[in-house]
């Protein structure tokens, strides 16, 4: 297990850091959009500490001086991806990172954790962890080292990888509890969709990708994941993804609270359709994988989700009953991701969700991503930087426009 403080100091800028967005990109359609996003969180960018303040309104002010780990690190992730395009979001990324490894990171009897928040120069000690925050701590690093092969920082996300895996595995079962505790380890009850899929879509596929070196530190828990979720995840007689299951990986519902998101139909597609780069896993196992999603795809864009050309934000799987009649800008990016791998069969219908989402979540006024639009299609006024929320779920969807050789469509 390396030394944090060494690996800390290793890797601190010795600079005053510019916040990247003021820098201009080069002129393409990709790269104006991920500009224009990153450069909304300017007023957040705290150049003397390095480091974006998470909490940000509809109008690009900051509201308080805290930084959560989850809206740091997608920060991280997506100036490090658009570094491709201007280089000064590098460095802008690299005293991010040195922030998060300084302040946000700490170190118990099992081994690196990261602190939700950070609240000053002391250190958190958890006892309660979640797999959402633990996993996506590593999403920026993931991406940084996409970039830039830093190897003092690949020894790093090692370490936290394994330790997450430690934590949060069910060995008896297969698959991640959603909750770690510090004295009875995996919460028993905790197991929700998240806690499969969040690992791998937050920082493991990126970083097998990545790391080809070290793929067997990620291909078990991958392929694990991928086989729980194939058989446990899509309900069929619903057609809508199961969310919530006991430790034997049945699903949970209670009528009274049963929730679901076209959103998570269309993720989950997604997830399915990018093990076809996956090579390690058998081509019967990864065939049966896209088999699946085209059949929810198919499903989901069939279902009565939608108001005009976008789609509502939160139903009843058990009625299809609308309860949330707002539209989410994540929901319609993840939408877009899993519409772009499918392939041909859903341009028409990919085309159409790309001019919705670009017309109506792209803020041409103030800048950044609209959080919600209401069913009149007006914006809600709502904090642009939050606890989850700045710039990754836009960027990481334009990755995908990039891979799949999709335009924007405006």
């Amino acid at each position: 297990m390396i030394n944090k403080t060494t690996l800390v100091g290793s890797i601190i800028l010795s600079v005053i850091i510019s916040a990247c967005g003021s820098s201009i990109i080069k002129n393409d359609q990709y790269a104006e959009s991920m500009n224009t996003s990153i450069a909304f969180f300017d007023q957040a960018f705290d150049a003397e500490k390095g480091v974006y303040f998470s909490e940000v309104d509809y109008d690009g002010k900051v509201t308080s001086s805290n930084i959560h780990t989850v809206a740091l690190s997608r920060m991280i992730y997506g100036l490090s991806y658009a570094s491709q395009w201007n280089p000064e979001c590098l460095r802008t990324a690299k005293a991010c990172i040195d922030y998060q490894l300084k302040y946000m990171t700490g170190v118990d009897s099992t081994g690196l954790y990261f602190i939700p928040e950070e609240g000053g120069d002391q250190l958190a000690k958890l006892d309660r962890m979640d797999i959402w925050q633990q996993a996506y701590g590593l999403c920026g690093l993931s991406e940084y080292y996409r970039q830039t092969k830093d190897s003092s920082l690949l020894q790093f996300i090692h370490q936290g990888h394994r330790v997450l895996i430690h934590r949060f595995q069910d060995k008896q079962n297969g698959g991640f509890y959603a909750d770690y505790s510090a004295l009875e380890g995996g919460v028993k009850g905790s197991k929700t969709i998240q806690s499969l899929m969040y690992p791998l879509t937050a920082y493991m596929l990126n970083l097998w990708e990545a790391d080809k070196e070290n793929s067997q530190l990620y291909e078990p828990v991958i392929k694990e994941h991928l086989s729980i979720a194939y058989n446990k995840v899509w309900n069929d007689s619903l057609q809508w993804v199961n969310v919530q299951f006991d430790d034997e990986w049945n699903a949970i519902y209670e009528s009274d609270k049963a929730f679901v998101t076209a959103g998570h139909n269309f993720q989950f597609a997604a997830l399915l359709l990018r093990s076809a780069d996956l090579n390690f896993i058998d081509a019967d196992h990864r065939k049966n994988y896209r088999h699946l999603a085209l059949k929810i795809l198919d499903s989901t864009l069939a279902k009565d989700i939608w108001s005009g050309q976008g789609f509502y934000a939160g139903f009843n799987p058990l009625t299809n009953a609308v309860k949330d009649r707002n539209l989410s800008w994540w929901q319609h990016s993840e939408a877009i991701i899993a519409l772009s791998l499918a392939g041909e069969s859903y341009a028409d219908e990919l085309i159409q969700l790309k001019f919705f989402y670009f017309n109506n979540f792209v803020d041409k006024v103030n800048g950044g991503e609209i959080a919600n639009i209401n069913s009149e299609l007006k914006p809600l006024i709502e904090p642009k930087g939050q606890k989850g929320k700045s710039v990754y779920h836009h960027i990481e969807m334009i990755r995908f426009l990039i891979n799949n050789n999709e335009e924007i469509t405006q």
